[in-house]
């Protein structure tokens, strides 16, 4: 009893662990929007995805953090940091590192652009 225990607590930890993936950034960007927290997570996959791997020399997962900066005034709109990420990207000198980049941009639920209110 208490191995099977152990094994559906394992198996659960592992299901949750697992991060949603997407094509695209602009989903996370909505979630981070509408969170409590203001953020959200994911893997990216397709062709954005394949551009990483190619660029990095990397195949570990992309992942996606988008964090709330800022909330505007104008409902449904804030200020957002996208970050892609990647482990496992060899360096000239043999190492291996996280690269990631970040995008800082304004975003309103309806897809415009938000204000600098």
């Amino acid at each position: 009893m208490r191995n099977s225990l152990v094994i559906a607590a394992g198996m659960l930890l592992s299901v949750a662990s697992l991060a949603s993936e997407y094509t695209s950034a602009k989903p996370l960007l909505l979630q981070a929007i509408d969170a409590p927290d203001g953020r959200s997570k994911g893997i990216l996959v397709g062709t954005v995805a394949e551009k990483f791997v190619s660029t990095t020399g990397s195949s570990a997962p992309v992942r996606v953090e988008v964090t709330t900066v800022k909330r505007f005034k104008q409902e449904g709109c804030r200020r957002l940091n996208l970050r892609m990420s990647q482990a496992d990207v060899p360096t000239k000198d043999g190492r291996k590192v996280v690269f990631a980049m970040d995008y800082g941009i304004n975003l309103c639920r309806d897809g415009s652009p938000a204000g600098e209110e």
